[in-house]
């Protein structure tokens, strides 16, 4: 970053930028421009002398005297008339006129004829035909292309200046209306705090870049207020959670503690063994969820069969008294993802059904095209269809009257969803035909 860019102002930088870069093409196309008309300008006096030679010529030829050839109407021509041998019969420059100005054909500029203050364009041309003479030369003063030429440079020497001047106050102009709009965002992002955030930036008109500048940082903002709303949700969740198993085990020691008698040492140890369990489900689930939230969880992208994975959690299960699991509906489905991760999306659909059910469950997997599609049902109480999206939120127990015991910590389905998602899947939940609730996952095949 150069100490311009550090100290000046943007306003300031890009009039001094514009001002500087049309001066520059101001001052070349000047230069250009001068060169052009000198050259023009010399072009058209070696044209005229060029003139005067033919005409002179012409009249030699028939039968005018050189002398009476080389009478001018004023200083600004000179003339002379030389023969084979290079001495001049006749002419018109000046006290030096019997020295020749040129001695071979050719074109010379800026010539100083002595005797004279002009600078002189001199043309020199071969005559034949014409007697005695056999070389002519003209010239043509340089005086009205050196006062063109002043005049021009003054001219362009007072514009210039102007032109630059005229265009950096109407960029200077420009650019403050233009950056009238991103000040007053400017001011107001600069309100926003994390206790306000829900100001918003104000949305100029129009639909250039910085309407839609605005509009994005109050997108942004949107997700960041929603972000933040869940966090500050997440750790007041997580807290209390925390806090009841703890607040068990701090109980149960201080009951042990008080009443030595009324307490076994087997009975304190399995009230710290659940709670610390029931501690270490809700740190894992927490410590998942934050691994997901954040994009550290790499998923593989191995073939895995999830009928096998499916087959493992329902032996798992069916242990479980008064527990029908019913699995005559899974069929071969691969799809492509880690293996662990997986296995903990069937895990907690599979706990969740076996929380809610009566008394049977039903796990399919079927493929089809390029998806495998997961179900796991229950003939418990079902959804009601106005919580369906909230399941999946963090810590939510539609069952308020559920012991915390048998409920969970409510993150089981947010980590399905969140898994779900990064294998670029889907899960939803609408009514079971058992009666209760059933959850689809659909994910890509691996095919």
């Amino acid at each position: 970053m150069t100490r311009l860019e550090r100290f000046a102002p943007i306003r300031v930088r890009v009039t001094a930028a514009a001002g500087l870069a049309v001066l520059l093409l101001a001052v070349a196309g000047s230069l250009l421009f001068m060169r052009e008309l000198h050259s023009s300008l010399e072009a058209g006096l070696i044209a005229t002398s060029s003139q005067d030679i033919a005409d002179l010529s012409a009249q030699l030829g028939r039968g005018s005297s050189p002398q009476q050839l080389v009478v001018t109407g004023g200083n600004d021509v000179v003339v002379q008339l030389l023969d084979a041998h290079g001495k001049v019969l006749a002419g018109h420059a000046g006290p030096a006129s019997h020295r020749p100005l040129m001695s071979a054909p050719g074109t010379e500029t800026d010539v100083r004829v002595p005797g004279r203050d002009d600078r002189y364009t001199i043309v020199a041309r071969r005559t034949r035909g014409t007697g005695a003479v056999s070389l002519v030369v003209a010239g043509r003063s340089t005086e009205q292309v050196q006062r063109a030429t002043a005049i021009s440079l003054g001219l362009l020497s007072l514009a210039v200046p102007l032109v630059v001047a005229l265009l950096s106050v109407t960029v200077w102009i420009s650019i403050g209306r233009a950056l009238r709009p991103v000040e007053a965002m400017r001011r107001q992002a600069d309100e926003i705090t994390s206790a306000r955030l829900d100001r918003r930036l104000p949305i100029p008109p129009g639909s250039d870049e910085i309407p839609r500048l605005a509009v994005t940082i109050n997108e942004m903002l949107d997700r960041i207020q929603r972000s933040h709303v869940r966090q500050r949700q997440f750790v007041s969740d997580a807290s209390h959670e925390l806090r009841s198993p703890l607040a068990v085990i701090r109980q149960s020691a201080e009951v042990a503690h008080s009443y030595p008698g009324r307490v076994s040492t087997a009975d304190l140890a399995d009230d710290v063994l659940a709670e610390s369990r029931r501690l270490e489900d809700l740190v894992n689930a927490l410590l998942m969820l934050a691994r997901l939230d954040d994009a550290k969880v790499v998923t593989d992208s191995a073939p895995v069969d999830l009928d096998d994975i499916v087959l493992q959690e329902a032996s798992r299960v069916r242990t479980v008294p008064g527990l029908t699991v019913d699995v005559s509906h899974v069929s071969a489905g691969q799809v492509r993802g880690g293996a662990v991760l997986l296995g903990q999306v069937v895990r907690n659909l599979v706990d969740n059904a076996v929380r809610h059910a009566t008394s049977r469950i039903m796990i399919a997997v079927r493929e089809e095209r390029d998806w495998v599609e997961m179900t796991v049902e229950d003939d418990g109480d079902g959804i009601a269809p106005a919580e369906r999206d909230r399941v999946f939120d963090r810590f939510v127990r539609l069952d308020s009257a559920r012991a915390r015991e048998a409920g969970g910590a409510g993150l089981g389905l947010a980590i399905v969803r969140n898994i779900v998602e990064l294998a670029h899947g889907t899960v939803a939940v609408d009514s079971s035909t058992c009666g209760g609730a059933r959850f689809t996952v659909r994910l890509p095949a691996a095919g």
